[in-house]
């Protein structure tokens, strides 16, 4: 074999141990890169507005600053108005759910109004039904709270993915340029086009979703609570977290929903899951449409496998996930399978 041979294949083979020694290191300090991950999402978010200030003759520094006073103030509202009614409504729907038999909960109430019914396999069903549906709630509420302590746990990285965005979104280009040089000069311009094309597609989604679920839970909160149901915060934010895993998000949010109105009156659950629907067609066929749909272009097919494909390897977190990979493996699999000469 000729020596320039036996030298391209230790070149190979010393980066791929390279490669795998960075991925082995990687994983081991892999709870280092959470405040990078948070810094990014805040670096999408805030970009449109960092772009509005600069196109106003802003430097970047002070139309960074200037979109990280807006945030916050937006933030500032959400903890000082939100936080503390949502944490007392969480506990209630806790205690108003637990498993006991003398509390006058969900199932209680139904079973007196079965016991109108003839005896019956539909009766029996029926009340098992409430049942089930009064431990899913419980359980709801309980996850919503370990989600909340999951958070506070990770209020350093939540306090230092701020200032990471900050030089991030100040440096981007100059970050850019330095990655871009050490890429091979005959795959550069092609290797950074399909970097771009990822970095649109996530920021797309990062912003849609952000904008659709706030969307989604004020309005269903709001709705709710004109309605006179009990929980109606905690509803409206349940709602809105869920509202990020497609077709499926929905439905979660809505079983509590409707068994929540059904405490007040079989009227009220009617109204309350058509607003529901409402709702969600409202975001299905215009919200989404136009910010998240347009910006990640995956069919709706697509999306409902690559949900059930996530949900089956990962659980909740690959239904999370999923939309956002699949759409980088698409434009991966377009740009260097199916299009190579892009």
């Amino acid at each position: 074999m000729a020596p320039s041979k036996h030298a391209g294949i230790l070149r190979w083979l010393g980066t791929a141990l390279v490669v795998l020694a960075l991925a082995l290191f990687a994983y081991r300090v892999r709870r280092a890169f959470i405040p990078f991950f948070f810094a990014i999402g805040i670096g999408y978010i805030i970009s449109p507005l960092v772009r509005m200030a600069e196109r106003r003759g802003a430097p970047r520094a002070a139309a960074i600053f200037t979109a990280y006073v807006l945030v916050a103030a937006v933030i500032g509202f959400s903890l000082a108005f939100v936080l503390p009614p949502l944490a007392t409504q969480l506990d209630e729907v806790v205690g108003a759910f637990s498993p006991d038999p003398s509390a006058d909960g969900l199932a209680a109430d139904w079973r007196r109004r079965l016991q109108s019914l003839p005896e019956g396999a539909a009766s029996r069903l029926a009340t098992a039904a409430v049942d089930r549906a009064e431990a899913y709630i419980s359980e709801v509420a309980r996850a919503a709270g370990r989600a909340v302590s999951a958070l506070t746990s990770q209020l350093v990285n939540i306090v230092l993915a701020p200032v990471i965005a900050f030089y991030l979104t100040r440096d981007v280009d100059a970050i850019r340029e330095r990655f871009a040089s050490w890429l091979p000069a005959v795959s550069r311009n092609r290797i950074m086009s399909v970097v771009s094309d990822i970095d649109r597609a996530l920021a797309g989604w990062v912003r849609g979703q952000v904008i659709v679920c706030t969307f989604v839970g004020m309005a269903t909160g709001v709705c709710l609570g004109l309605l006179g149901v009990r929980y109606a915060l905690p509803i409206g934010f349940l709602t809105g977290i869920l509202e990020i895993i497609p077709y499926f998000g929905p439905v979660l949010a809505l079983i509590p929903a409707v068994l929540l109105a059904a405490q007040k009156s079989t009227l009220t659950a009617l109204v309350a899951a058509t607003v529901f629907v409402a709702i969600q067609q409202i975001e299905s066929a215009v919200v989404s449409p136009k910010i998240v749909g347009d910006c990640v272009g995956l069919h709706p097919l697509v999306v409902i496998g690559a949900l059930l494909a996530g949900g089956a390897l990962f659980g909740v977190v690959g239904m999370l996930l999923a939309v956002p990979v699949t759409a980088v493996l698409f434009i991966l699999g377009q740009r260097l399978l199916v299009d190579p000469s892009r």
